[in-house]
């Protein structure tokens, strides 16, 4: 498990870049939680910014993955990054999504959630969160957590978004007035965050094995620093 840190939205994404070279190199799996420095907007890969009006005050960056826009606010944000040289790595860009969103989901029934995974659906505004596709994670059919997947020639990456609170007056500012009445998980139940993120490590490490903690040093960081440009779309 890497350390979780706090950082600007552009080196979270290069980061996550970086651990699938990372996970790679040490034959691996990687996973962290992380923050951001400011609210971000992200944008997938290869998504256009029409419909999409970011106010100057918050970051607009580009992820490594696909899918639809996302704001990073009050979340809980992880990465996990596996070489394909496991057996996981063997799985199909569904089935690594459906085991990633099945421990998760595990992770807030234990405590206490009624979360489930969807069926198969697909919004069609710029907003990932107005409606789930297949194998993501709902409370009583709205969607709480969300993800994107990148591959690599050597490892599968897939990062995602669990929802603490939704702050629909900014999401409407940012999508438009259709935005639907979303929520997050502080806004249904009364959760332990820290407590959350233990039961979800616990879940991953039942599957992919006890993790061990590695700090991002300063040479990790440089070589993130050096890519972060490259997801940069607009800075405060």
């Amino acid at each position: 498990m890497i350390e979780k840190g706090v950082f600007p939205g552009a080196l979270n994404m290069a980061i996550d870049s970086l651990m699938a070279e990372w996970s790679a190199n040490m034959n691996s799996v990687l996973f962290r939680f992380y923050g951001w420095k400011r609210p971000t907007v992200s944008l997938g890969r290869f998504q256009k910014e029409d419909g999409i009006n970011v106010p100057d005050w918050i970051d607009v960056v580009r992820r490594p993955s696909g899918g639809r826009a996302l704001l990073h606010h009050r979340e809980i944000t992880y990465c996990l990054a596996v070489p394909k040289k496991i057996n996981f790595g063997k799985l199909s860009v569904l089935e690594f999504h459906r085991l990633v969103h099945s421990l998760i989901r595990d992770a807030l029934v234990e405590a206490g959630l009624h979360a489930e995974l969807s069926s198969e659906r697909r919004g069609n505004t710029a907003l990932c969160f107005d409606a789930p596709s297949r194998y993501e994670i709902v409370i009583n059919g709205v969607k709480v957590v969300g993800s994107a997947q990148f591959r690599t020639a050597e490892s599968i990456v897939e990062h995602g978004s669990i929802v603490l609170k939704q702050d629909i007056d900014l999401l409407k500012t940012i999508f438009g007035e259709d935005v639907p009445p979303l929520k997050g998980i502080l806004d249904l139940y009364d959760v332990d965050v820290k407590a959350l993120e233990e039961r979800i490590l616990a879940q991953f490490e039942k599957v992919f094995g006890t993790s061990r903690k590695i700090q991002l040093d300063s040479s990790m960081l440089k070589e993130a620093r050096e890519r972060s440009p490259l997801y940069e779309v607009r800075r405060r």
